[in-house]
């Protein structure tokens, strides 16, 4: 069976999403794939978003500070041209780009290969919906997963330690961290300032009578499973 990597060497144009919270790796494995590409013999892009200039202006960088130097832009339209002479184009951080959707398929359909390191969700674990959009386009899509900062368990989500509702707020380990489901659930309610009490009050009101029958609370102890 064919790698993913060796599907990429041979494939004339497509999208490859590298998807997951923060932490997870992404731009590692972004970084990974387009050298690749590069000891291939393929002439190689990077992008990066010009507003995310916290490691440096014209590097794309890990959150270890790994670097690899790139193309700074707001839009993708804006250095369309300079990409058409790329084989292979690299874009970190996809979701912040409002035209992403378009010129990925466009750049696709012209024979580019386009690796795409994202979140696939907010710290609401609300969808982007350029994101979203993108996997009825792309050839392949992986979701990479991070260690919960709160219990170690594999974290798939994304949680906001500050205050605030705007969708682009730039930062690192000192605004966000990686959770698991239990974890990013249990934050949340105590920054709302609700207890699992109340959070199960609130469900339980929700339910219909034969649901409400089967429900089980929060703090309920599970049954150890036996072999």
């Amino acid at each position: 069976m064919a790698t993913n990597d060796q599907c990429y060497c041979r494939q004339n144009g497509g999208i490859h999403l590298i998807l997951g919270p923060m932490f997870s790796g992404k731009t590692t494995e972004l970084f990974r794939l387009c050298t690749r590409q590069n000891l291939a013999g393929k002439k190689v892009g990077i992008v990066k978003y010009a507003r995310d200039n916290r490691y440096d202006e014209n590097m794309a960088s890990t959150h270890d500070c790994k670097k690899m130097e790139a193309i700074s832009a707001e839009k993708i339209g804006d250095i369309f041209d300079q990409l058409l002479s790329y084989d292979v184009i690299g874009i970190d951080e996809g979701q912040f780009f409002s035209d992403i959707v378009d010129y990925a398929e466009i750049l696709a359909n012209r024979g580019k290969v386009i690796f795409i390191a994202a979140l696939d969700g907010n710290f609401a674990r609300e969808p982007f919906e350029c994101i979203s959009k993108l996997l009825a386009f792309a050839e392949y899509a992986c979701k990479l997963t991070a260690v919960c900062h709160n219990c170690g368990n594999p974290a798939p989500f994304t949680y906001r330690k500050i205050e605030d509702e705007q969708v682009e707020v730039i930062g690192g380990e000192d605004i966000y961290m990686a959770v698991c489901r239990e974890c990013h659930r249990d934050l949340t309610n105590k920054k709302l300032g609700l207890s699992k009490q109340c959070k199960e009050d609130a469900e339980i009101q929700r339910l219909s009578p034969s649901e409400i029958e089967n429900f089980e609370p929060i703090t309920a102890k599970r049954p150890k499973i036996t072999a």
